[in-house]
């Protein structure tokens, strides 16, 4: 059974944007423990946390930050595709505590062919309470439901598990392995792409 989500959302046009558009909005999505809302600025510092963690950033291709200048630049970087239009970036905040424990983002948006790809990442603090599938589900049914999405993809390292296992969860299934597609700390890695095609046409 799909649990409740509330989309909250003040603006009238929801259709999606091109990399050549303005800024799509981005809602806040809400569930029975998360929060589900735009990132902003002052979210580096929790970005940090989850960022500086090596086993959460093992699979990610990016080195492991230090300090909070690059979690400043990185959530700087990501403010900015979003006013452009690359990508919708959400962060994950726990209702109980207002933390923000996580992120979830749709990018790659192509209006014409009907498609995204979704990423996200969950502090380790958090991991192996459902905390990641309850957001992947909001976002997943507001991809469909409101931007009208046809597909998401997801292109993960086969290597990770977690990862795989949440993705065929929602229904993604395994289409390809590309190897070699990664450079990540001088290391070549292969990537596996897994799709989602909506039911609703």
């Amino acid at each position: 059974m799909m649990m409740q989500t509330k989309f909250k959302s003040t603006t009238k046009n929801k259709s999606m944007a091109t990399n050549n558009q303005t800024a799509l909005h981005v809602p806040e999505l809400e569930t029975s423990r998360l929060l589900i809302r735009c990132l902003r600025m002052d979210d580096a510092a929790a970005m940090l946390e989850i960022l500086s963690d090596e086993e959460t950033v093992r699979y990610w291709g990016r080195p492991v930050m230090t300090e909070l200048q690059q979690a400043q630049d990185y959530t700087r970087e990501n403010l900015r595709w979003m006013e452009d239009g690359h990508c919708l970036y959400w962060g994950i905040e726990e209702k109980a505590s207002g933390k923000m424990i996580g992120t979830c983002t749709l990018f790659k948006l192509d209006s014409t062919n009907r498609r995204g790809e979704i990423g996200y990442l969950l502090n380790r603090v958090y991991w192996h309470l459902g905390l990641m599938s309850e957001a992947m589900e909001s976002v997943i049914a507001y991809a469909f439901t409101v931007l009208k999405l046809h597909r998401l993809e997801a292109d993960t390292d086969p290597g990770n598990a977690a990862s795989i296992r949440i993705l065929e969860h929602f229904g993604f299934e395994r289409e390809g392995l590309f190897r070699d597609r990664w450079l990540v700390n001088g290391v070549w890695c292969d990537s596996l792409m897994l799709g989602l095609v909506s039911n609703q046409g």
